[in-house]
C-alpha cells in the first residue's frame, strides 16, 4: 500500500509529533517510517498501525 506523504506529514504536524513519537505510538520502526515518507510502499498492518497511532482512518493517509 501506498500512503500520502504529504498528508502523513501534516497530521504528524498538527500533533507536533516526529519520526520517534510516531514510531513508539506505533510500533513500527523510524527506518520504516522514513522509508514510507519517501515514497516506499508498506504493508496492510503497517497503514493499520500508522493510522491508529495518528488517529485517524486508514482512508485518510492512502495515497489516492
Amino acid at each position: 500500500m501506498r500512503l500520502n506523504e504529504t498528508k502523513m506529514q501534516i497530521l504528524m504536524g498538527e500533533q507536533e509529533m516526529n519520526i520517534r513519537m510516531l514510531a513508539e505510538r506505533s510500533g513500527v520502526s523510524r527506518q520504516t517510517i522514513s522509508c514510507i515518507k519517501a515514497g516506499k510502499s508498506c504493508s496492510p498492518a503497517v497503514t493499520c498501525k500508522l493510522a491508529a497511532a495518528l488517529g485517524v482512518a486508514v482512508e485518510a493517509i492512502l495515497k489516492q
